[in-house]
């Protein structure tokens, strides 16, 4: 099968690895099985199934939307239309928070746009002693997130539906952090990528792709606690944007940390 799929795949930079993750989810096994038992039985309804999800990979759809699941952080997260991908660079975002969170103490974290759960997962993870509440405006993301949340079996991930804040009350917190929409609504990707798979709202973000970003920035002071931080993942190109937005509502040590591809990927800033 998985010659088989790499031949259809040529066009993909990644044929081969397609190829291989497809073939181990249709048959069940990890990538290593394929090679140690490569003459293992194949059903007719396994080939019929790896011939489907080949022909929609050719076409562009997501490896992990196909098998249900991508990896993050090195864990594993159930993935489907409904939620953004997790991306590595988005591990940029979870690595400045826990630079922040304190290891010694309670703290009480919000993640903004959760979709499947994985920032505020890993976060609760790493940071056991923490409270995590989690919102996000889609009941079908939220689905997600809670099957991820009890895969990862932390019940202190406070998941709720909310636009952003709204349904945050009058909580405080030591630390919020946001991965939003920060595509321009008329960026090319959203109808020519891999990308148009994924839900729209997930990406698009106005003409600057800034829209949820200045929401976020201008009502976070009122929910962080004296010297709380606010941390944003954003596009390669808006750095600089970000940081004003930040120091026009008074945030104090605005700082802007680079992904492991060296671009500007998350700026951050307290109170």
């Amino acid at each position: 099968m998985v010659r088989e799929g790499e031949r259809q795949l040529r066009a993909s930079t990644s044929s081969r690895l397609d190829a291989e993750l497809l073939a181990s989810h249709v048959r069940g096994c990890d990538r290593i099985a394929i090679y140690r038992d490569p003459n293992a039985p194949v059903t007719t309804r396994q080939r019929q199934l790896f011939a489907k999800l080949t022909a929609a990979r050719a076409l562009g759809q997501p490896i992990a939307q196909l098998i249900g699941g991508t990896e993050f952080w090195s864990l594993p997260f159930a993935i489907d239309t409904n939620v953004l991908i997790p991306r590595p660079e988005t591990e940029s975002l979870v690595a400045t928070a826990l630079e922040l969170i304190p290891t010694t103490r309670a703290s009480v974290i919000a993640d903004l746009g959760t979709g499947s759960g994985a920032v505020a997962i890993v976060l609760a993870l790493e940071r056991p002693q923490a409270a995590v509440v989690a919102t996000d405006l889609s009941r079908q993301a939220l689905t997600i997130a809670r099957r991820n949340r009890e895969v990862h079996k932390v019940p202190h991930v406070l998941l709720l539906r909310a636009n952003w804040m709204a349904a945050l009350v009058d909580s405080k917190f030591d630390l919020i952090a946001s991965n939003p929409p920060y595509v321009c609504c008329d960026d090319p990707l959203l109808l020519n990528s891999d990308i148009r798979f994924e839900p729209h709202e997930a990406f698009a973000a106005g003409a600057d792709g800034l829209d949820h970003v200045r929401t976020i920035v201008d009502e976070a002071p009122r929910r962080l606690k004296r010297g709380g931080y606010l941390l944003i993942e954003h596009g390669y190109n808006q750095a600089h944007e970000v940081r004003q937005l930040f120091a026009g509502r008074g945030f104090q040590g605005i700082t802007t940390n680079r992904d492991l591809a060296g671009i500007e990927r998350v700026t951050y800033g307290h109170t």
